[in-house]
C-alpha cells in the first residue's frame, strides 16, 4: 500500500511535469511564431497616454489563438497614445510597441478574447498588419470615456490611410 506522502510526491511530480510540458509548448510555439511573423516596431517606454491595459494581439482571422512572437503574448498594465504616426503601446514590465498609422486596418469593440471577458464592447480592437499577418490588439482601458476618446483619434487615423 502506498504511504500518503508518496501519492502527494506523485502528484506534485506529475504537475510539475504538465508545467515544463506547458513551458516547452509556449516556447515552440513562440519560436514558430518569431519565424513567421515581422518583427514589430519597438519604443522606449513612456508614462505618456491614457492609462489601460494591453489585454492581447491575435491572428485576426483566429481569435482565440494568441500571438505570442516577439515578446506580445504577456499582458499586462500599458499606457496608450495615438499620433499621427500612429498607436504606441507603453508596456509596464514588457517590450512597447508601436503600430504605425498606414499599418491599421479597422477599429473593434469586442466583449471578450481568448481568456478576458469584460462587460459589453469594454475591449478596444485594433485591427493592423504586420508585414503580410494581419493582426488584432486588444486593449481595456480604466473607463469608458477613455476608451472612446482613444476609438475616436484612431478612427481618424484609419480613415486618413484609406
Amino acid at each position: 500500500m502506498f504511504e500518503l506522502y508518496q501519492v502527494g510526491l506523485a502528484f506534485v511530480a506529475a504537475l510539475l511535469g504538465v508545467i515544463a510540458w506547458a513551458g516547452a509548448t509556449w516556447r515552440k510555439n513562440s519560436k514558430a511564431q518569431d519565424l513567421e511573423l515581422a518583427t514589430p516596431e519597438y519604443t522606449e517606454f513612456s508614462n505618456v497616454g491614457t492609462n489601460g491595459y494591453y489585454v492581447a494581439t491575435t491572428f485576426a482571422d483566429r481569435p482565440l489563438h494568441r500571438v505570442s512572437a516577439h515578446g506580445l503574448g504577456f499582458a499586462g498594465k500599458a499606457f496608450v497614445d495615438v499620433s499621427d504616426q500612429g498607436v504606441r503601446v507603453h508596456r509596464i514590465g514588457e517590450r512597447s510597441f508601436r503600430i504605425d498609422s498606414s499599418a491599421l486596418v479597422d477599429l473593434g469593440r469586442t466583449s471578450g478574447v481568448i481568456d478576458k471577458v469584460v462587460e459589453k464592447d469594454g475591449l478596444l480592437s485594433l485591427r493592423w498588419m504586420l508585414g503580410a499577418t494581419e493582426l488584432e490588439t486588444h486593449l481595456r482601458f480604466a473607463n469608458s470615456q477613455s476608451r472612446d476618446e482613444i476609438a475616436h483619434i484612431v478612427s481618424k487615423l484609419i480613415v486618413g490611410v484609406k
